[in-house]
């Protein structure tokens, strides 16, 4: 079992759909590891251990063939963004200390209804917002590679609970490296799908107008693919969406790739060059591509991909209407140490914004994204480091 809580998500379902151990098992093994390796790292805020193996009990029962691809494998959820039936989602916030559970998002249904077990919630700045996860809720989140080094964020909790091997995967938010950042951190795999490929309904149509993809961080690419085909595709009734892929994200995997045109960028759209090591890693990896047959140009982002303030208006918006969607469940405003310093400056910038300067938030980012389109004319992808500089202490 203690190799197994370093397998990736598939070898562990393929394990337990031939019986070489049950669902209860894992489930076990899972929740061992995280209480052996919690107390350093503080990645899991919330669990629900003897309801989970409940769960794994009733889900033995089922035979091989009626279970998918990552059927009976432990899970953890973020504590934002999703909602769920069997625990709070409470924002890494204090105002939120008292949340209760509010039914389950169409991305959690469909990894409960695809046998993810969910074990409990990870940490994460308040409200996600910022790259290191360190909320005064919960306390910092630690590194399992050096304790003293940031595991960013926000979805840090993830990343270190999937590098530490208490689960092979777990749940993550991205609206501007969410996943990335911590997984570069962390040593293992993140992916942000297209906005609208994974949904974020019934409560969420989208989120940060639109910049925000849920998913998960995993410690195999194929992993990513599995969960991705058990979550694309369109929400019910939604006005957005994205279709999944024909075949799905798994099976794809397994076919021959085409020589690609790769541009490879090492500074950002304000010309500034990312640190030498993550230079030199990037650079590494386009000589392996190049060995691979692919075709490897220089990129450059269009000066028009600079942020500014419209990033920050598309998301902190959310922040104000979740703080005054809890003001009237509560009958109250929180109290000034319900939430912390750097949330009170988004909710005052919130509070600013006009109608017009929220559409004209929204119109930057269609330009943004549409110069960034037109720069990428006649490539098929880019290449950049995840991190500008080594995680610090």
């Amino acid at each position: 079992m203690t190799k197994l809580n370093y397998s990736d998500a598939l070898n562990l379902a393929a394990q337990i759909a031939k019986r070489n151990i049950s669902v209860r098992e894992a489930t076990e093994a899972a929740i061992a590891s995280i209480e052996r390796q919690n107390p350093g790292f503080n990645a899991v805020v919330a669990e629900r251990f003897d309801a989970a193996i409940t769960e794994a009990d009733a889900m033995d029962q089922h035979p091989p063939e009626q279970t998918g691809p990552l059927w009976g494998v432990p899970f953890l959820l973020k504590d934002v963004n999703l909602y769920s039936s069997v625990l709070p989602t409470r924002f890494a916030s204090r105002f939120f200390a008292t949340a209760q559970p509010k039914g389950d998002s169409t991305m959690v249904r469909r990894w409960r209804a695809g046998g993810l077990v969910v074990l409990g919630t990870t940490n994460t700045p308040e409200f996600a917002g910022d790259f290191t996860t360190e909320p005064l809720a919960y306390g910092p989140c630690r590194n399992p590679w050096d304790e003293k080094v940031t595991v960013g964020g926000s979805s840090g909790g993830a990343g270190a609970a999937v590098a530490s091997g208490m689960v092979p995967i777990a749940h993550g938010t991205d609206l501007g490296g969410s996943i990335r950042i911590p997984a570069a951190c962390c040593g293992v795999f993140g992916f942000k799908p297209s906005v609208g490929l994974n949904p974020l309904g019934p409560w969420w149509e989208e989120i940060a107008g639109g910049l925000d993809a849920d998913h998960v961080l995993t410690r195999t690419v194929r992993d990513s693919a599995a969960a991705l085909d058990l979550t694309a595709g369109p929400d019910q009734g939604t006005r957005i969406g994205r279709q999944p892929r024909a075949g799905g994200y798994l099976a794809a995997l397994e076919g021959a790739v085409a020589p690609l045109r790769i541009g490879l960028c090492t500074r950002d759209a304000h010309d500034r060059s990312a640190g030498a090591a993550q230079v030199a890693a990037a650079e590494k990896v386009a000589l392996m591509l190049e060995s691979m047959g692919h075709v490897v140009l220089p990129y450059a982002f269009p000066v028009e991909a600079q942020s500014g303030p419209w990033f920050d208006a598309l998301w902190t918006v959310d922040v104000l209407h979740l703080v005054e969607e809890r003001a009237r469940e509560l009958g109250r405003q929180p109290e000034h140490d319900e939430l912390e310093p750097m949330t009170w400056a988004f909710l005052d910038r919130a509070k600013q914004l006009s109608a017009l300067g929220l559409l004209d938030a929204r119109i930057k980012m269609t330009a943004v994204a549409h110069a960034i389109g037109r720069s990428m004319d006649g490539i098929d992808l880019v290449l950049t480091p995840a991190l500008s500089e080594d995680p610090h202490h």
